[in-house]
């Protein structure tokens, strides 16, 4: 084996041809599971997110539907005792 300035430069020149192509091999591996995990995670905020937006609808029909039943109550201001369900016995005082 000869070793002399034109076979370490071609061997140093070698090592960093071939040492750029596997940063730019382990680049593109690394972005491609980055935009994976970009993906799921977006997929994780819109799912999370319809779950939100149900639960908000499902509280908003609930306190829709309590405020249903309890305006009747307030809004009978021309009778002095409130109107109670029925089989509901009132003892007044």
């Amino acid at each position: 084996m000869i070793i002399n300035g034109a076979t370490v430069i071609i061997t140093l020149v070698c090592i960093g041809i071939v040492g750029s192509i596997g940063l730019q091999l382990i680049r593109q591996f690394a972005f491609s599971i980055a935009l994976e995990n970009h993906e799921s995670n977006i997929a994780l905020d819109v799912k999370e997110d319809q779950q939100r937006k149900k639960k908000i609808e499902i509280a908003d029909k609930a306190v829709s539907d309590a405020f249903k039943r309890v305006e009747p109550l307030i809004s009978n201001k021309d009778r002095s005792q409130p109107i109670t369900p029925v089989g509901e016995k009132v003892d007044i005082v």
